[in-house]
């Protein structure tokens, strides 16, 4: 079962357990790799699974042994709409070939969605050259370069955005933020009180402005820095974020390290998760020296900056309501 979080009227998300199946409106989070450069027993390398009520499913990052996990969490491999890449390192990158051929194995028959940078772009367009080009569905490749977004859902004014700016790692690399923004819905029990029934001229409702009938629900964001060291940019790019999966490779102990690799700390994730007024902060990409207590030393530096952080394993699921 995964962990549930409702959002408060404040915007923050509070744990809450119950069956996943009566939320109407949701978000689900699966961390499918959370180690660093190399693929271990227990952390593989970077990908991250989002799916919503909407049907969407993203892919951040596609490392090393994607397919394996996503076969594990029942993730359907067909379904995939959007896979947003942040840099061409073979951590964030080896598993995409793959995962390509294995949705043209299972007669994927829709269009896929593809954001990354020119070098990761010109990487795909050779493999597809070394496979023939002949996958039975169609690929939509965005190179992104500066800040940009891409809408990548839009039904009856529910949409979902997705946003890029450049981080700063040892190569052109970029954060992502998803965004859900909703349209109003109605308020049932004030409709009731003034006497009014639902009917075929309820759409009216959605034109007021000022209309107590109406619910207006504030929008829920997702950002996901890749590899990155502490930087303006990323704190641009998690802004106000409820929930932020932020990379932290290296302790306090090795902070040294973390600058000259550009990477960050556990601390220095939860800094920036702080100047951004972000809600949940989750740490991922984990070097593979660290394992058990150590690990969890990450988290608790963290915490000391940032309370509401988790350290997160390969195969978690974090569902929010809206």
């Amino acid at each position: 079962m995964p962990i549930i979080f409702n959002r408060s009227k404040y915007g923050n998300l509070t744990p809450k357990l119950k069956e996943a199946r009566t939320m109407s409106r949701w978000i689900e989070l699966t961390t499918l790799g959370t180690g660093g450069a190399y693929p271990g027993e227990n952390r593989f390398t970077a990908s991250y699974a989002i799916r919503d009520w909407l049907g969407n499913i993203i892919l951040l990052d596609v490392g090393e042994g994607t397919q394996h996990r996503l076969r594990q969490a029942d993730i359907p491999l067909t379904r995939i709409n959007t896979i947003a890449i942040t840099h061409g390192h073979g951590d964030h990158i080896n598993g995409l070939p793959g995962l390509l051929q294995s949705m043209y194995l299972n007669t994927r028959n829709i269009p896929l969605n593809i954001i990354a940078p020119k070098d990761v772009i010109k990487f795909i367009k050779d493999a597809l050259e070394v496979e023939g080009n002949h996958l039975g569905f169609n690929i939509n490749l965005y190179e992104i370069s500066a800040n940009g977004m891409l809408e990548i859902f839009n039904q009856k004014g529910d949409r979902l955005n997705i946003y890029w700016y450049p981080s700063c790692h040892s190569r052109e690399s970029y954060c992502y933020t998803l965004e859900w923004n909703l349209r109003p819905r109605i308020n049932i029990e004030e409709m009731k009180k003034q006497g009014i029934y639902p009917g075929p001229d309820i759409e009216k409702y959605f034109e007021l402005e000022d209309n107590r009938m109406l619910i207006r629900i504030n929008p829920f964001k997702i950002s996901y820095t890749g590899d990155t060291k502490p930087c303006d940019n990323i704190v641009s790019c998690v802004k106000e974020s409820n929930v932020i999966i932020h990379e932290s490779t290296f302790s306090d102990d090795h902070q040294s390290e973390a600058e000259k690799f550009y990477h960050s700390t556990g601390r220095g994730a939860a800094l920036s998760a702080k100047k951004s007024k972000a809600s949940l902060l989750i740490l991922t990409h984990i070097s593979s020296r660290y394992e058990g207590f150590e690990a969890i030393e990450i988290e608790k530096q963290a915490k000391e900056e940032f309370k509401n952080t988790i350290l997160t394993w390969d195969l978690a699921k974090y569902r929010f309501v809206l």
